[in-house]
C-alpha cells in the first residue's frame, strides 16, 4: 500500500466516523425537540367536567394518607388537615392540573409516606424487596418441609405393601 492510498483510507474512514458523530447528534436532538414538545402539551391546563373532576378528586383522595390519622387516607379521614387537603385536591383540578402534578406536590409537601402506595425507589426498595424474600422464603420452606413428608409416606406405603 502506498502513501496515498494510505491518507485516502484514512480520510475515508474520518468522514465515516464524522457522520456517525453527526447522524448521532441529530437524532438527540431531534429526541429532545419532542420531549420537549410534549414537556409543554404537558404543561397546557386541563379542562375537566363536574363528574371528572368528582371522580378524580375522589380517586386522589383515596390513594393518599391522612397526616393526622392513623391508617385512613384523606377521603375517609374527618380530620381538619384532610378537609384542607382534599380542598387542595379539588382546587388544583379546578386549576387543570393532572392527577400526577396533584400527588407530585402532595410528596413534596408532605413526604413519601402520603402515599399509600409508594413509589419505586432507593428508600422504598426494602419495602417492596421483603415482602417478595419473604414469599420466596416460604415455598423453598414449604418444598423442603413437604418433600420429606411425602418421601416418609411413600416410604411407609411400600413397606406396608410388601
Amino acid at each position: 500500500m502506498n502513501w496515498h492510498s494510505g491518507k485516502m483510507a484514512a480520510r475515508t474512514h474520518f468522514t465515516q466516523a464524522t457522520q456517525g458523530v453527526l447522524s448521532t447528534v441529530l437524532i438527540l436532538l431531534s429526541a429532545l425537540f419532542c420531549i420537549t414538545a410534549f414537556a409543554q402539551d404537558s404543561l397546557v391546563a386541563t379542562h375537566y367536567t363536574d363528574t371528572q373532576k368528582r371522580d378524580m378528586g375522589f380517586e386522589i383522595a383515596r390513594e393518599l394518607r391522612c397526616p393526622m390519622a392513623v391508617n385512613q387516607n384523606l377521603f375517609d379521614s374527618q380530620s381538619k388537615i384532610a378537609s384542607e387537603l382534599k380542598g387542595q385536591i379539588f382546587l388544583m383540578l379546578d386549576e387543570g392540573q393532572s392527577k400526577a402534578a396533584i400527588i407530585d406536590f402532595m410528596v413534596v409537601r408532605y413526604g413519601e409516606k402520603i402515599r399509600y402506595m409508594p413509589a419505586l425507589s432507593s428508600h422504598t426498595f426494602m419495602l417492596w424487596l421483603i415482602p417478595i424474600i419473604l414469599v420466596l422464603l416460604a415455598i423453598v420452606g414449604l418444598f423442603f418441609f413437604v418433600q420429606p413428608t411425602l418421601k416418609a409416606q411413600k416410604l411407609e406405603q411400600d413397606t406396608l405393601h410388601e
